[in-house]
């Protein structure tokens, strides 16, 4: 975990994620660009929306009595809708927005707030060599979501999602929506210690346990939502964020699936990172896992030991061909609008490959949490209509197989 190579891919990673400064004065000026549509962005590529529009919540976690909950959190909500003609929809620069409320997540309503955040985000990547017009593309294009949107009636499943380092609700934005609009209620904090780079010596578990500690609060609130069904609850994690995921299904019998995009639960990085947990059995661990990974980037390289030995778990691995670690985000997506952002040509199979992470993250959520085992025999279909399909290898370990 402290090589330099490490070390410089992690600082290009916070790149990607919000930069916070002290809220300025209070503005009265409205957040959203009104804007209203009713097909799916052009940030979701091939995919299709649900059957459901799509709401958008921001709260504001209360602190805790421990010193492990000192602080507020910021919880990003995501909801089956009904919206009106007339609604307004969010654009990405809206999520960007949200880091900048982070660490006061009352101030989230104040434009100044958002657009100061916004202006310095994308400072930081066009001085990372991306172009302009690519930038504005991406940060104005329209996203599926409308904040406060009146709920669809009835329960739905609960998704947490587990941020990579250094990421924030905007990473997973666009896969959190097209989960809510096939029905599932998706709720997100930002990755603990949003601020401080990796050290030499980090203590990898600690800070997973953090994240699993900000996974429960988030779980409780959630739970008080009348319109969740919490009795079968999903995970889906990212990086870094896949070991919260995984320590929280430990604790939490009501897990029912964990989908790890590119996780830390299945890479060579930090692989020593249970040795902390002198009663771990990995035959005790029973949620449905789902892996989804790529061997494009060299630092992030695949180690299945920990997946093969959890053998009272039903498991699928997926391998994604073309894609690069941080492609398991929303900036993949975004590759659908600002072709810069993929490597060279690529940008129409990053696009695709992003979709068809996020069409077999939905396939098998319904699988597991809604126990619609026929779902995941579509898992390796292409994501859409007369689409080329990526190059998807599947594997699948059974409970009781190695």
């Amino acid at each position: 975990m402290g090589t330099r190579a490490l070390r410089r891919w992690l600082l290009a990673l916070s790149v990607l994620a919000g930069c916070h400064a002290a809220p300025p004065a209070p503005s009265v000026r409205p957040l959203l660009a009104p804007t209203p549509a009713s097909t799916a962005p052009a940030l979701w590529g091939p995919l299709r929306m649900g059957t459901h529009d799509v709401g958008l919540r921001v709260l504001a976690i209360p602190a805790g009595k421990d010193a492990a909950d000192a602080r507020q959190l910021q919880l990003t909500v995501w909801y089956p809708a009904r919206i009106g003609a007339s609604a307004s929809r969010l654009h990405y620069r809206d999520y960007v927005g949200l880091t900048g409320s982070e660490q006061h997540p009352e101030s989230w309503e104040d434009a100044a707030v958002s657009e100061a955040a916004v202006s310095r985000y994308q400072q930081l990547v066009t001085g990372m060599g991306l172009p302009e017009a690519d930038v504005s593309a991406w940060l104005g294009t329209e996203v599926a979501a409308v904040r406060g949107a009146t709920p669809a009636p009835g329960r739905h499943p609960l998704v947490l999602v587990a941020q990579g380092r250094f990421h924030s609700a905007h990473h997973q934005a666009v896969l959190a929506e097209f989960l809510a609009s096939h029905g599932y209620v998706v709720a997100t904090t930002p990755f603990p210690a949003h601020l401080a780079p990796p050290s030499e010596n980090e203590d990898v578990l600690a800070i997973a346990r953090g994240q699993a500690r900000e996974l429960a609060r988030a779980l409780e609130v959630m739970k008080a939502d009348t319109s969740v069904d919490a009795s079968r609850v999903a995970l889906v994690a990212h990086s870094f964020g896949a070991r919260a995921a995984f320590l929280f299904a430990r604790e939490h019998p009501e897990t029912a699936a964990l989908v790890s995009l590119d996780g830390g639960i299945a890479n060579s990085l930090g692989r020593e990172w249970l040795t902390g947990l002198p009663d771990f059995r990995p035959e005790d661990f029973h949620a449905a896992l789902l892996h989804l990974y790529q061997e494009g980037d060299a630092v992030v390289v695949p180690d299945f030991d920990l997946v093969r030995s959890l053998r009272g778990a039903d498991r699928w691995l997926v391998r994604v061909a073309g894609l690069r670690h941080l492609d398991f985000t929303s900036v993949g997506a975004a590759t659908a609008v600002a072709p810069a952002l993929a490597p060279d040509g690529q940008s129409t199979a990053t696009s695709r490959g992003w979709a068809a992470c996020a069409n077999a993250t939905r396939l098998f959520l319904d699988a597991k949490v809604r126990q619609q085992a026929r779902a995941l025999e579509s898992l390796a279909l292409p994501p859409g209509p007369s689409i080329a399909a990526p190059a998807l290898t599947v594997t699948h370990l059974a409970p009781g197989q190695p």
